[in-house]
Parts: C-alpha cells; sequence; structure tokens
C-alpha cells in the first residue's frame, strides 16, 4: 500500500537555466545537489556509464523534516531525450495576478491570463519552463 507522495521529477536539458526558472522565479530552495557515477546508480538503473545530477527542491513554507517534493533531473551520460510524460506540474501561489505579471515581464510564456475556475474557489492559469514542461499555477481564493 502506498503511503502518500515522496516526489515528482522531471528531466531538464540545462540544470543552470532550469535553477532560475525554478528557484529564481518560483522561489523554490534547494535542499541538495547530487552527482551520481559509478558502479551504485548503474547497478540500481541497469546502465552502465551513468552521469547524472539531480536537485531536490522544496517550497519555501514546506517543513524542513518532510522529504522534498521536486527533483530535477539532468542526464550527461548517456543521453537522455527528453519527452515529457505526464501532463503538468501545479504549484500554489498567493497573488495569481502578481505573479502572472511578474513571470511574464521575466520572458515565461503562458497559455492564457489567470482565469476564475468555473468548478472551484480558484484562480488558475499555465505557463512553460524553460524545457517547454508545462506548469499550472493556482490561486485558492
Amino acid at each position: 500500500m502506498v503511503n502518500g507522495l515522496r516526489h515528482a521529477c522531471i528531466l531538464v536539458r540545462n540544470l543552470e537555466r532550469s535553477l532560475k526558472f525554478y528557484q529564481g522565479l518560483l522561489g523554490m530552495e534547494v535542499e541538495r545537489v547530487i552527482e551520481l557515477a559509478g558502479e551504485y546508480p548503474e547497478t540500481l538503473l541497469g546502465l552502465k556509464g551513468i552521469k547524472l545530477t539531480y536537485v531536490k527542491l522544496r517550497n519555501k513554507n514546506q517543513p524542513k523534516n518532510s522529504p522534498p517534493v521536486f527533483e530535477l533531473h539532468c542526464w550527461e551520460k548517456p543521453y537522455v531525450r527528453i519527452k515529457p510524460s505526464y501532463n503538468h506540474i501545479s504549484f500554489t501561489v498567493d497573488n495569481l495576478e502578481s505573479e502572472y505579471k511578474r513571470l511574464k515581464k521575466q520572458g515565461v510564456k503562458f497559455i492564457s491570463k489567470p482565469l476564475k475556475t468555473p468548478y472551484a474557489s480558484t484562480k488558475v492559469c499555465f505557463c512553460y519552463d524553460p524545457d517547454k514542461n508545462l506548469i499550472e499555477l493556482v490561486e485558492d481564493l
């Protein structure tokens, strides 16, 4: 039986560029940066010559004793072609209108302006991260 969600992970092409988005623009905190190579990841994943860096991120309001809920993986060897197989990642924000304006000013591409959800007390909009991963921003009203 599953006890709960451990974390979500996405593949990124350029770790520095992705950290500017998730850490710099969205305000997530880096908890740990891990570089993997050698016997352990080769045995664990059944691939020879693995080299990857991954970053564990947490929301600034998340309790420090809880595990990070988000990871960025950047594969150097073998090269991993990025083909997103999920629909989107959702983040809660306090003021969606101001976040929309702030991120748009920074060059973040949005699908639409924030919209009031007709079936819930929320306001929602979608944008893209640097690797074209779909990001949902939600404000609880």
